[in-house]
């Protein structure tokens, strides 16, 4: 495959101040979303501690002979570790490439205690932008502030905030936007799960609202959804039910992700 120039790729870190936020769920609907338009798509689980995106995508990383622990051990090159989906999610036209992080404890522990380089996994990035030529890569990050998580976020180009409209997450996007603002990265925020009580228009004057407060780009809201709570993780909605109405909003994001300047 013919190598594509650096920063050809939009790298975005998905990320949240709290966990149960919706994060991970977003991270692969809007990723298939992505692909279904045709786009090459690059999925990373970052959650080191609480990996979860390989329930999605129906793969068992303890399986595979490599993931990100790897790469960032300094163990296996970036691609090794990287699972091509699309023929396996019968997708029609686009591609994912996911990179799923390890399930298991002592991979885990080894991570949290040895760390990684700043470099090595700035490196990785670059290698799987380059070797599969994507246009996206999306980069599901572990909730709250940790080490791996800034490094995470100081390297994408963008970042995305999902937050539902508690007092608490509010508050942590606040803190979220702070930090952002001193590594210099746009930041786009989602509300996530809103109470069906709550009216379209009143949302929309909240989201602008919270948007000019924090000096934010409102990407998106999604209302609270019982397929999306009843599919246990188990399914992608926008691959599995691609005419709900929860699918339609997450192409939606896509298409706001495609605008990111």
């Amino acid at each position: 495959m013919r190598p594509r120039r650096r920063n050809v790729t939009r790298s975005i870190a998905v990320h949240s101040y709290k966990g149960g936020t919706g994060k991970t769920t977003i991270t692969a609907n809007v990723a298939v979303a992505l692909a279904l338009k045709g786009r090459r798509v690059g999925v990373m689980d970052m959650d080191l501690e609480g990996p979860g995106l390989h329930v999605f995508f129906d793969l068992d990383p303890s399986q595979l002979r490599f993931t990100v622990n790897d790469v960032l051990a300094g163990v296996a090159p970036p691609e090794a570790a990287c699972v091509r989906m699309s023929e396996k999610m019968n997708l029609n036209g686009g591609e994912i490439y996911y990179t799923p992080a390890s399930v298991k404890v002592s991979e885990i522990m080894r991570t949290l205690k040895e760390g990684f380089e700043l470099d090595t996994f700035e490196n990785a990035i670059r290698r799987l932008q380059e070797k599969f030529g994507l246009h996206y890569l999306l980069i599901d990050t572990h909730p709250g502030i940790q080490h791996d998580t800034l490094l995470a976020l100081g390297i994408c180009d963008h970042q995305v905030v999902i937050s539902r409209v508690d007092q608490q997450d509010i508050f942590g996007t606040g803190v979220l936007v702070e930090i952002s603002s001193t590594m210099d990265k746009p930041v786009h925020l989602i509300l996530n799960m809103i109470p069906p009580r709550i009216r379209e228009s009143e949302v929309l004057k909240f989201a602008r609202t919270l948007g000019a407060h924090f000096t934010v780009d409102m990407a998106g809201w999604l209302p609270f959804s019982e397929e999306v709570i009843g599919s246990l993780s188990k399914a992608i909605l926008t691959l599995k039910m691609p005419r709900n109405p929860m699918s339609q909003r997450f192409r939606g994001l896509a298409e706001a992700i495609e605008s990111f300047a």
